[in-house]
């Protein structure tokens, strides 16, 4: 059947939540299974973190010319592309043999990811509603919440068939995507190209995105330092295999319920307050799940999720508005070079816990979004802009009043 001609953006929106949960959720194994693999492989945390570091490299370095290409090109198979490699990748993850496999495994998994985001963000935005905020943030929960599935069901999936069955995760994992990719096809928007004959110079780029960039990289070289690492952090303290998978859990779920509730209010709101909020709050939770009580270590880390992952599809949409007409390039720029920066840090990271001892070294790390949060004062809005529809000519529907 052919596309839509004029496909809602609501269904949209929600099959690319299933697309990101797919995605992401295969990518989010790795970090419940780092015990196993360092016990497995004899690996060091400096490694472990170099291993993470890849993935998020390889995804973020390729993102922002892949969004050029996206608003050039305009072809949503790329939202299909990215997936599938993600799914292959990673389900091979447990019959690997070395470093070097293992580090193969990562870098594939990684483009694959690179090649699903700014396609998918530019579909999410390709038409006009004055609830960008809310349907970016729903998009996003996707993907946090399959990195929120992710540890429990591959730790129950290896406790039940071994770490060498990983592999069979492959055939479900592919029929899902089969399904999703045709019920997409049936709600594309019209296609149209972007009159786009470069990308803008770093130089050429408006102030208030480049600041808005550093305030997404120290908030994500935070958030994807946790969630990396939170299973290692769990089991540092005593607890079991199975606490830091629902460590992770919590983290993610948390996360995905409240970006999609900072979504709405960012666009009832404002994008730059609903930011800071999120950040300054973030801090205490973080340093509350490293010293205080284990018993209430998964609330403080649930806690920290809500705060510590609300901002980033606020983050998004407000990139996003600085460069209009740019969604593909922008999103690579936010969701894929900014994070990559933050994922180039656990590296060192790992190699200060192997030294100092990961719970203080990422006490140090919690009072990043404090950092990021002062930065983001400093971020002046821009007004409401021409692609943000006006109540009359909204095609989600809405009838709010001007």
């Amino acid at each position: 059947m052919a596309p839509s001609s004029n496909p809602h953006p609501w269904r949209r929106t929600a099959l690319l939540f299933v697309g990101h949960m797919i995605n992401d959720g295969f990518a989010s194994v790795f970090a419940p299974l780092l015990p196993f693999l360092i016990d497995r492989l004899n690996l060091s945390l400096a490694l472990a973190g170099l291993l993470g570091t890849i993935r998020i490299l390889a995804n973020s370095l390729l993102q922002p010319s892949l969004g050029h290409l996206v608003d050039r090109v305009q072809r949503p198979e790329l939202v299909v592309a990215g997936p599938f490699m993600t799914v292959v990748a990673m389900s091979l993850i447990g019959r690997v043999s070395g470093f070097i496999p293992l580090l193969v495994v990562m870098l594939l998994a990684g483009i694959g990811t690179a090649l699903f985001h700014p396609a998918a963000a530019a579909l999410v935005t390709a038409q006009p509603t004055r609830r960008r905020g809310t349907l970016m943030a729903f998009f996003s929960s996707g993907g946090t919440l399959g990195g929120a599935i992710a540890p429990v069901a591959i730790i129950a999936f290896v406790g039940r068939f071994s770490l060498d069955r990983t592999p069979w995760l492959i055939g479900p994992g592919l029929l899902i995507l089969v399904a999703f990719a045709l019920l997409l096809h049936r709600n594309l928007p019209p296609r149209v190209r972007a009159a786009v004959e470069r990308v803008p110079r770093l130089r050429e780029l408006p102030s208030r995105l480049v600041l808005l960039w550093f305030v997404i990289v120290l908030s994500s070289t935070c958030s994807t330092a946790f969630s990396t690492f939170l299973a290692v952090l769990v089991a540092e303290r005593g607890a079991s295999a199975l606490v830091g998978g629902l460590a992770i859990t919590a983290f993610l779920v948390a996360g995905a319920a409240a970006g999609f509730v900072a979504g709405h209010l960012s666009d009832r709101f404002g994008r730059k307050w609903t930011i800071i909020t999120s950040l300054v709050l973030a801090t205490p939770f973080y340093i509350l799940f490293l010293y205080g009580p284990i018993s209430a270590a998964l609330p403080f880390i649930a806690a920290a999720g809500v705060f510590g992952l609300s901002s980033i599809p606020v983050g998004v949409v407000a990139a996003q508005e600085c460069l209009p007409g740019r969604t593909g390039l922008v999103s690579g720029l936010v969701m894929g070079l900014a994070w990559g920066v933050g994922g180039a840090a656990l590296t060192p990271i790992g190699w200060l816990g192997d030294r100092h001892g990961l719970i203080p070294v990422m006490a140090f790390v919690a009072f990043l979004p404090l950092v990021a949060a002062a930065l983001m004062a400093l971020y002046h809005e821009p007004k409401s802009l021409s692609s943000q529809a006006s109540p009359a000519t909204s095609s989600d529907g809405d009838r709010s009043p001007a």
